[in-house]
């Protein structure tokens, strides 16, 4: 069994925040496609009681139709299994995001494997058209990371 971790917790807080729920009574993570499942009570009065359900984020796969229109080359896989990381340290900014432009070799992101982190550089000049990875998040080899225009 995975245990929850800080990003987790992160995450969920980051959820509530954005989704403006509230108070939590159930709730389910499952971290192999990475999926968050809530449910809250919201207080219409103080004697009625209505059950707001949501699910959220449900990152990877992604449709195998919207792959299947993306040429190969276009796509950068992770090369080995470790956790993403979009930007150098948490106060950096990101290196690359949707719509800019990079060059080949220009950094995309950092995949840390065994307390090493490594620099997943850009194979070719173009434009970024999707970041798959999530920040702090596991990746496995071969899982789409970025996708170029």
């Amino acid at each position: 069994m995975t245990k929850i971790d800080k990003t987790d917790i992160e995450n969920i807080k980051l959820i509530i925040k954005e989704t403006k729920i509230g108070t939590i009574s159930k709730f389910k993570i499952k971290k192999g496609d990475y999926e968050i499942e809530m449910s809250s009570q919201i207080i219409n009065s103080p004697n009625n009681f209505t059950e707001a359900k949501s699910k959220v984020l449900k990152s990877k796969p992604e449709d195998k139709a919207e792959i299947e229109n993306i040429n190969e080359d276009n796509i950068v896989k992770s090369p080995m299994v470790g956790v993403a990381y979009l930007s150098a340290d948490p106060n950096s900014s990101p290196y690359v995001k949707v719509g800019q432009h990079v060059k080949a070799g220009d950094i995309l992101m950092l995949i840390e494997a065994m307390k090493t982190f490594n620099e997943i550089k850009a194979p070719k000049s173009g434009v970024i058209k999707k970041i798959v990875a999530l920040n702090s998040q596991p990746v496995e080899f071969g899982d789409n990371l970025i996708i170029f225009e």
